[in-house]
């Protein structure tokens, strides 16, 4: 016994954990299991088993890997992590230092989505009682997206054709990647600050769902449910869905589609405009020919009385309701004409004929409208044409300036 080494307890613990540390084959392994056990510490260490039907290991994840995780791991879940084998020696056991995790047979992005919605849409973030009536016809629209993507000229082709008279205000902003979400969120927060902005388009293109992971991002949906100005979303395509979608006071299909919402169509304006006059006139003459029917069916039951005095009596008052009535119905004409007039004002308001002898000219390039100086090129000929008539033109010079465009001042 006198010649037998002696260890210490922590000794056989070094020598162990010197012996795993050392192995090769306990470095990057992948293990999959159960959560259970499960413990977040306050410096944001993670701290769980992970076990099978037969067996248990101890799990440390410490807080630089912890805070890359995409989703909340919770008990019960199934797992796949990686790290490597070591031994925690003041208790002699062996453990694996975790430095990756991944649902098991469910991605990251897909299992952060869902508990992100789940949680948001408990506090009422999603429910329909806060969702807000879209301005009839907007005189500026406010839209959050890339410079540089389809969407921006999606959105103005729509309006222009629909309501030209509405205003396309650009906050351009990243939508894609980490730097996107405190953009989005900025430019939300500069368009509340406006007076004029009537309602707020915020999206982008389809993409993956790493893509567009960034209009998931949960600062992003408290803003958009904070803003005191209506939002359409449109992100994606038609059968893409992010959790601005859910909070949005309106989701749309595709960025045209939100600019379809967005604004009315001026054509069927007109269209209803002609339906009304035509309705009221009908209304009006149907009112009259009333009348005069009441007029002549007490007529005659006066005729039918055979006391004189009583005649004379009842010929005043059919005389007085006859007055009555014939004020009564002048009275409505005029209000209805009044309100017929008006109607048409608006509906002459938005005639392209009106524009044009109000001084405006349309120029066109290849028998198509020129909607931007961007369009022309020095040397392009172009057809101008005005009220009376049209001028063929070479272009000299074009100059282009963006005066619509707003960007946050911290971009």
């Amino acid at each position: 016994m006198s010649n037998q080494l002696v260890l210490s307890v922590s000794q056989l613990n070094n020598y162990i954990k010197s012996q795993i540390d050392s192995d090769e084959k306990l470095k990057g392994v992948f293990v999959k299991g159960e959560i259970s056990n499960f413990k977040r510490n306050y410096s944001g260490h993670l701290y769980f088993s992970l076990k099978d039907k037969d067996s248990v290991i101890n799990i440390v994840m410490f807080k630089g890997f912890a805070s890359r995780l995409r989703f909340e791991p919770e008990n019960g879940m199934k797992i796949i992590v990686s790290g490597n084998v070591t031994v925690y020696t003041p208790s002699g056991q062996y453990q694996i230092q975790c430095m990756s995790m991944q649902p098991d047979g469910i991605g990251a992005l897909t299992l952060a989505y869902e508990q992100l919605k789940r949680k948001l849409e408990e506090e009422g973030l999603f429910d329909i009682s806060h969702k807000r009536e879209l301005p009839f016809a907007p005189k500026r629209i406010g839209v959050i997206t890339s410079a540089t993507g389809a969407v921006i000229q999606d959105i103005r082709n729509v309006v222009s054709r629909r309501y030209p008279i509405t205003e396309i205000v650009l906050c351009p902003v990243s939508v894609q990647g980490e730097s996107a979400p405190p953009q989005l969120i900025t430019a939300l927060k500069l368009f509340n600050s406006m007076d004029d902005i009537d309602v707020i388009i915020i999206g982008r293109g389809g993409g993956s769902l790493e893509d567009l992971y960034c209009f998931n991002d949960e600062l992003l949906v408290r803003e958009i449910y904070k803003s005191k100005i209506p939002v359409i979303s449109a992100v994606g395509h038609e059968t893409d869905f992010t959790l601005c979608d859910f909070v949005a006071d309106k989701r749309a299909p595709t960025p045209s589609a939100a600019a379809e919402i967005a604004v009315p169509d001026r054509n069927e304006l007109l269209k209803n405009i002609i339906l009304n006059y035509r309705s009221i006139e009908g209304c009006v003459d149907d009112k009259i020919k009333k009348e005069y029917q009441s007029v002549d069916i007490l007529s005659d039951r006066i005729r039918l009385q055979s006391s004189s005095g009583r005649f004379d009596r009842e010929k005043e008052s059919v005389k007085a309701l006859y007055e009555s009535i014939g004020k009564s119905t002048a009275n409505k004409i005029r209000s209805e004409k009044a309100y017929i007039t008006l109607l048409a004002e608006k509906a002459d308001a938005l005639s392209p004929i009106r524009l044009l002898q109000r001084g405006y000219s349309v120029v066109q390039k290849d028998n198509h409208v020129v909607a931007s100086a961007k369009e022309l090129y020095k040397g392009d000929a172009v057809t101008v044409k005005m009220s009376d008539g049209s001028v063929e033109c070479s272009v000299k010079e074009t100059l282009i300036k963006s005066s619509a465009e707003v960007a946050p001042s911290d971009f």
